[in-house]
């Protein structure tokens, strides 16, 4: 599937922390996520959304680095226009505990999918297979685009 396609087809997409680092990352996978993050950003055609957890995956590296300007560069990405950052609630995390029960997913990966599906995004963008398998949700990954 192409990016405009993926576009047209998914107006409110949720984000992996994957998706995130892989773009921090300057990962040849990120560059698959630029043309989204521009059509968010720059365009408001595209809403986005992430866990707060995604904020705190991202964060751990530079701090273990001391690299406070690729610290300023992640906070400054989680502030973009039409980002909308969700906390765990109770909502989020009695779903979580359900997928994590059904599916056997890690915590922090059920709770990332419970965001995307309590926020009713049109799908979940990650970079792990793993996470295919549930009913949900669709679920893409990178490579996929």
């Amino acid at each position: 599937m192409g990016i405009e396609s993926f576009m047209q087809s998914n107006n409110r997409i949720a984000f992996d922390t994957n998706v995130f680092i892989a773009l921090f990352s300057h990962a040849p996978l990120g560059e698959k996520v630029v043309p989204l993050i521009d059509a968010a950003a720059n365009q408001g055609r595209l809403e986005l959304l992430a866990s707060v957890m995604s904020f705190a995956e991202c964060a751990v590296k530079p701090y273990q680095e001391g690299n406070w300007g690729a610290l300023d560069q992640i906070k400054l990405m989680f502030q973009m226009p039409h980002l909308t950052i969700y906390p765990v609630d109770d909502r989020v995390a009695e779903e979580a505990a359900r997928l994590r029960a059904v599916y056997n997913f890690k915590m922090p990966d059920a709770i990332h999918l419970a965001t995307a599906i309590i926020h009713q995004a049109k799908v979940f963008l990650t970079n792990d297979y793993r996470l295919t398998v549930i009913k949900e949700i669709p679920v893409m990954k990178l490579e996929e685009l």
